[in-house]
């Protein structure tokens, strides 16, 4: 980090940080520590298995860890030996084997590599296990990989492995992650049967949930000051636009924080944002400019010069159209009517750069205009240079 960074940790926005207060999945959490409760007030008498289903960064994986570390500790100051292994099936490619071949590498650290077959692996886990007296909690997240690979195979063989021991104790749970509930579409009756009774699914992180979640990711990573409010409410905004995804506010919060480091700013601006939801998701492409017409592009114009320079997020329908008149005026055009130029900004929410929402106040409704995704100064050069050629 540089002498004039607003960082102070950014470990704490990396991907893999899982912290120690999970917002908004409390109830969550307590139904995964119920539904496991038995593995520790009643070792090995039962085997748990359960789905966690949730759309792109609703905090699926974060609940997981934070589930196995919890009920670790709960486990250990009852002196009961309770692993949790989280294995990313798609990062193994789906393969059965490697998924067993790395549980038994986590488990025995020093045990020899060698062509063992999967059910192989399968029977030395069991095995080493027995030897440790623990039940393990295995984690399999992004399962669709291991089900598109293996189909029913693998999880009919981890649910039904201690079958053929029915007086042994209960060893192994699973926890299985997806993103799609469709994908155990795909098993066979037996293995779905088996899996399907504990299903926890995960909504849409609102915007007020996300405004939670990046002031406090906000808190432990930047400079005091260094990200206001505004920027918060920004930030959580395009994040709710991409279905609640926290894993996009938070990457969207470090990449704003390394544009002002580029700039020497004290502080994130809304320009540091828009600049970094354009590396994310770019969304602007000449060819859709073009296709607008002439006042269509005045209008995004004033949009751009609006936000130029302003250290503002948002704009009101009469300050974008002061604009629009000042536009008109250099470009020789006739400005037209405000139903017209209502219009003309409806148009632009089609770009998915240019967003428009109503506000209700003790004073009535307010038109609220927000420059999203890109840059305005990227915008004001883009959009000139089209006029133009005209």
């Amino acid at each position: 980090m540089t002498q004039h960074s607003v960082f102070i940790d950014e470990g704490v926005l990396d991907i893999n940080y899982i912290p120690g207060k999970l917002l908004h999945r409390e109830e969550e959490l307590r139904l995964l520590e119920t539904l496991y409760d038995s593995i520790v007030s009643a070792p090995y008498e039962m085997s748990i298995r359960s789905i966690i289903v949730g759309g792109v960064g609703t905090g699926k994986t974060a609940l997981a860890q934070t589930f196995g570390k919890t009920i670790q500790e709960k486990a250990t100051r009852r002196r009961i030996n309770v692993r949790y292994l989280h294995v990313n099936c798609r990062e193994l490619r789906g393969k059965f084997f490697m998924v067993l071949q790395r549980v038994v590498k986590i488990l025995k650290p020093q045990f020899p590599e060698r062509g063992y077959a999967a059910n192989e692996l399968l029977e030395i886990i069991m095995q080493i296990l027995g030897e440790e007296d623990a039940h393990l909690i295995l984690c399999l997240d992004e399962i669709n990989a291991l089900i598109d690979e293996e189909g029913s195979d693998a999880l009919y063989f981890l649910t039904r492995v201690q079958e053929d021991r029915p007086d042994d104790p209960r060893r192994l749970s699973l926890l299985c992650i997806s993103k799609d509930a469709e994908v155990f579409k795909k098993l066979d009756r037996s293995t779905l049967s088996s899996l399907q009774r504990n299903v926890i699914q995960l909504r849409e992180y609102s915007t007020p949930q996300l405004s939670d979640i990046v002031s406090a990711r906000s808190e432990m990573a930047f400079r005091r000051d260094a990200i206001p409010a505004d920027i918060v409410d920004f930030i959580s905004e395009l994040a709710a636009a991409e279905h609640g995804d926290a894993r996009y506010a938070i990457d969207l919060l470090w990449r704003s924080g390394k544009y002002a480091d580029v700039a020497y700013s004290g502080e994130v601006t809304p320009e540091h944002v828009r600049k970094a939801a354009a590396t994310l998701f770019p969304v602007l492409r000449e060819e859709s400019v073009k296709q607008l017409s002439l006042h269509e592009q005045l209008v995004l114009l004033a949009v751009a010069r609006y936000f130029k320079g302003k250290r503002v997020t948002e704009a009101t329908t009469g300050e974008i159209e002061l604009g629009y008149q000042m536009v008109c005026e250099e470009y020789g055009e006739k400005q037209r009517g405000h139903t017209q130029f209502w219009k003309y900004l409806n148009k632009l929410k089609g770009l998915d750069a240019v967003n428009i929402k109503l506000r209700s106040s003790s004073q009535g409704r307010t038109q609220l205009i927000s420059l999203a995704k890109i840059p305005a100064t990227d915008l004001e050069r883009e959009v000139t240079r089209i006029i133009e050629q005209i």
